[in-house]
């Protein structure tokens, strides 16, 4: 059942992502998105306008409730995607046509302040901005890609829509909560005059909570999708560079992805020098990931010198970080932009070389103690820094910029809690 909000409330209404409240990366950081605002003193529901999940994948859950606080609705009347193309294609119509109905009438509840937009497709981007100016709402994107920059995205209608996206419909949103510097400096060199703010990683720490490292042998773990086969054969050629005279050191790859990719996953690990210490997993569900942190020795994530790494903050850095484990990552992106401190809160190897990156991983082999004691530092920086309960004031204050509701609610103002670190602002 949706539960009772104050109408005095700013309502905050998500839009864009399909799949809440299960899912990873994309649904969790708009989960997190919204306790954040539920913490300030906000209400917030997510809308999905089409069903995602495959019969069997999951369990059962209801088109309508609330989760963690906050309210949720199929619009296309069923969770999960049906296998025939037309029913397939009529069920996103109506799920679109459903969704304008249904947002037309929260504004007329006044339970619709402003739309939160989560999409990298600028067909949507236009029909949501459209939708918004119908009904009378502002549209506030969450900003975590440059999808021009993504060279996996490399058919001739991803780099139109891209381009697109990019360099025009970008401008015609009210405001943004870009991810990292790079996007925020884009933003506003492309919208010079609306509000952005920049919102990075969020985590729930309380779910990563710390457990004392199982003592039985070395694990690195890497977790991602198996389409960054880059990144995966990186940290492959990385672990070859090993010293490796113990039968107990074992690179862990937890991946997610399509039949093919995971195929040519294989593949790769086949012809390696260290290939008996090599473990894949793949496709594993949410909520087993923590357990999985908490078993490793270290948990790899390298960051390439590239636009697209420049422009994103990897989510998992957020759960790496809440883990206790140590991480090892490179010099680039967001890294510089916060207290990450090789030696000290991470282990960051200065270059994207292979040979750089196994130095770190030799120091996990060498020095267990002082990396156990880098991965609770790390902790604690990450704690300080990308808990989702420090940033519910930060973005309430964007956000004040389209509704006084927010800045005539002393009982917000005063729950509001704001985030300090090195240039998150």
């Amino acid at each position: 059942m949706e539960k009772e909000n104050n109408s005095n409330e700013p309502h905050i209404v998500f839009l864009g992502e399909a799949g809440f409240p299960l899912g990873l990366a994309a649904i969790q950081r708009m989960t997190l998105m919204a306790r954040a605002l539920v913490h300030a003193g906000c209400a917030t529901q997510v809308v999905c306008r089409k069903g995602v999940w495959e019969r069997g994948a999951q369990d059962d859950f209801p088109l309508r409730g609330t989760y963690k606080e906050i309210d949720y609705i199929y619009t296309s009347k069923s969770i999960y995607r049906p296998k025939s193309f037309f029913k397939r294609n009529m069920e996103k119509l109506r799920g679109i046509y459903r969704e304008f109905v249904y947002l037309g009438s929260l504004k007329k509840q006044g339970k619709l302040d402003i739309g939160f937009l989560s999409t990298m497709s600028s067909f949507h981007l236009i029909r949501y901005r459209l939708v918004s100016w119908v009904i009378g709402f502002p549209i506030v994107l969450n900003f975590v890609e440059l999808a021009s920059s993504m060279k996996q995205r490399d058919s001739i209608l991803k780099k139109t829509n891209d381009y697109i996206y990019d360099n025009l419909f970008l401008r015609l949103v009210d405001g943004a909560f870009p991810i990292s510097e790079k996007l925020m400096e884009y933003y506003m060199h492309i919208s010079p005059n609306k509000p952005c703010l920049k919102l990075p990683i969020l985590c729930d720490f309380e779910k990563f909570q710390y457990y004392p490292k199982n003592k039985n042998g070395t694990e690195f773990l890497y977790c991602g999708a198996a389409s960054y086969f880059e990144l995966v054969d990186f940290v492959i050629e990385a672990f070859d560079h090993l010293n490796i005279n113990r039968d107990d050191v074992y690179l862990k790859l937890v991946l997610g992805g399509k039949e093919g990719q995971i195929s040519k996953i294989v593949d790769r690990i086949a012809s390696a020098r260290n290939k008996d210490h090599i473990n894949l997993v793949t496709n594993v569900p949410h909520d087993q990931i923590p357990s999985l942190y908490a078993k490793a020795s270290a948990l790899l994530i390298p960051l390439r010198p590239t636009v697209q790494d420049a422009a994103r903050f990897p989510h998992k850095i957020g759960e790496y970080l809440a883990s206790g484990r140590p991480v090892i990552t490179t010099a680039f992106g967001e890294i510089a932009h916060y207290d990450f401190i090789d030696g000290k809160t991470a282990l960051i190897a200065e270059d994207f070389e292979k040979e750089s990156y196994a130095q770190k991983m030799q120091f996990i082999l060498t020095d267990p103690e002082n990396s156990a004691s880098i991965g609770i530092n790390g902790r604690q920086m990450g704690l300080e820094n990308f808990d989702y309960t420090q940033h519910g004031g930060r973005m309430l204050e964007l956000l004040g910029n389209f509704t006084s509701k927010i800045n005539d609610n002393n009982t917000i103002s005063n729950k509001a809690g704001v985030a300090h670190s090195k240039n998150n602002k």
